[in-house]
Order: C-alpha cells, then sequence, then structure tokens
C-alpha cells in the first residue's frame, strides 16, 4: 500500500507558509495542486490527538505517534484529526466553491494492525480533547461522526513505515462548498492496534499530509 507522493505533486513553490504549484493566472480555470504538513514551509495548522478510555480524561495532543485500537490495553483508542486553514482566499488556501479534482491524506504508518476506517466529524472538538471530553469517545452515528466512512486501509503494511494515503475528497468538496471543517476520527475495526506518526514528530518527511488537486473557480 506504499504509494509515491511525488504524481501527486509537481513542481511547487513556497508561499504563504503552504506547498503549492505554481498559480495559474486568476481566472484560467487551470488546475492546481496544494499540501499541507506540519512544519513544512512554515505550515503549523494539524491537530491530531489520540483519546482513549483508559485514561478518559487524559489529553494526549503532543505525543509523537497515535494508535487507533479496539482494545488498547482494555480500552478503546481512537484518532482525532483536523487540517486547520485548508479553505480560504489567501495564497496557499484552497479558495472556496473550488472544484476538488483529488483529496488524499497520507500518513505514516509503522505498526500493522486490523482494519481502520476514516470518518469524518460532525462535530467541532478541542485540541485537548480527551475520551470523556467527546462523551466516551466518537461514535460514527451520523451524528458525531458521518455513518458512512470516507476511506479505509487494511492492517497489513509492506514496510516498517510505509506513507498510507486515505481518499478524502468528498470531505474536501464539501468543505469547499462551506461545510465545517471539523477533521475526522480514525476507527480501528478490532484489537490489533494501526499505529502512525503524528505532526509532533521528529522527521517533518513522516507527518500527516493533505495533498489536494482542485480547479479554483473562475473570477
Amino acid at each position: 500500500m506504499k504509494v509515491a507522493l511525488a504524481a501527486l505533486m509537481g513542481a511547487t513553490i513556497v508561499a504563504a507558509g503552504f506547498t503549492a504549484d505554481a498559480p495559474a493566472p486568476v481566472g484560467t480555470g487551470a488546475k492546481r495542486t496544494v499540501t499541507f504538513q506540519d512544519g513544512a514551509n512554515g505550515y503549523a495548522g494539524t491537530v491530531d490527538i489520540e483519546i482513549w478510555a483508559v485514561s478518559p480524561n487524559t489529553c494526549l495532543e503532543g505525543n509523537p505517534n497515535a494508535s487507533s485500537d479496539a482494545d488498547n490495553d482494555g480500552g478503546e483508542s481512537q484518532i482525532l484529526m483536523r487540517f486547520e486553514n485548508v479553505i480560504g482566499d489567501k495564497l496557499g488556501q484552497i479558495p472556496p466553491k473550488s472544484a476538488i479534482h483529488s483529496a488524499k491524506m497520507v500518513v505514516s504508518a509503522f505498526d500493522p494492525g486490523d482494519t481502520v476506517h476514516l470518518h469524518r466529524m460532525l462535530v467541532p472538538w478541542k485540541r485537548t480533547a480527551t475520551w470523556a471530553s467527546v462523551v466516551a469517545g466518537v461514535t460514527a452515528d451520523g451524528l458525531e461522526a458521518s455513518k458512512q466512512k470516507d476511506s479505509f486501509t487494511f492492517g497489513k503494511i509492506s514496510a516498517s513505515s510505509s506513507d498510507i494515503p486515505f481518499e478524502v475528497t468528498d470531505t474536501v468538496q464539501a468543505w469547499a462548498n462551506g461545510a465545517p471543517n471539523h477533521g475526522w476520527v480514525f476507527i480501528n475495526t478490532g484489537g490489533n492496534g494501526w499505529d502512525f506518526y503524528t505532526s509532533e514528530f521528529e522527521d517533518v518527511k513522516q507527518r500527516p499530509k493533505l495533498v489536494v488537486e482542485f480547479t479554483p473557480p473562475k473570477k
């Protein structure tokens, strides 16, 4: 399941803290690609938190890795993730009403486990979220998180650390259309944990990233 992200990117420039394709003239309707990744060219908008039933009042934000596990030492753990400042009119952001052709959220996994489902969050959550503060974890019930999963990954990975892409085009399109950005929740389908590096990991290249190909609206 290892993917080469080079095919998603192309020639880049650095602007406003983001990595993006060299912008086409306004109004041309040309496709562009933008990548959001903490520590890359000044971007610092990733929020990723593990919440854990065994320690329901402990905020685990700041850990360099996180685990999605239905039975993590006797209690479920989930991961909340959000990329802030994605939609906007600044250079390097995705303008409102853009057409989203492709959006992939990529994490660097290092421990295989059971299949993980990615669901869009429907309610806001704080950077200090805990298992208790989101009321006994997140349920994909159409109220806290979407019943329909955005994407999923099989537990097995091909190496000790692999880039794992999650397809999130529909969600990013919803944000471009005006829906609020509350990010996602990773929910494991079994008791074999599935772990990846967070935005606090020391190697920037292995931090989560959101890669989006889009066409801005014509002016």
